[in-house]
């Protein structure tokens, strides 16, 4: 099991599965500050209904953390996301593979 910094514990198997995703290291690289899923859909070069279905996957797992932006020229509410750590380190051990996420 993992523990991430806002204390959740998540399998590490279902961040291996989550990481087999192509899209997801794409999303997390471009990832390092809040953008919306349309931004990350762009920067990442994923299409928008992928960035969708793994920004939510990167939400749940806490990868991503959620904010939301006022759109001071309209009202409107905007979800931003970004990911909750700076470097990850899968590293093989005696007892499999182990994930470590740090910053």
């Amino acid at each position: 099991m993992l523990v991430i910094d806002n204390g959740k514990t998540v399998a590490e198997q279902e961040l291996f599965a989550l990481m087999s995703a192509p899209a997801v290291p794409d999303l997390l690289r471009v990832a390092d500050e809040p953008l919306t899923v349309k931004e990350l859909s762009c920067r990442a070069d994923v299409p928008l209904s992928t960035a969708y279905r793994e920004v939510k996957r990167l939400h749940e797992a806490s990868l991503f953390e959620k904010s939301i932006m006022v759109d001071h020229s309209d009202g409107r509410h905007v979800a931003q996301y970004h990911r909750t750590f700076e470097r990850m380190e899968v590293s093989v051990t005696d007892d499999g593979l182990r994930i470590e996420l740090a910053g």
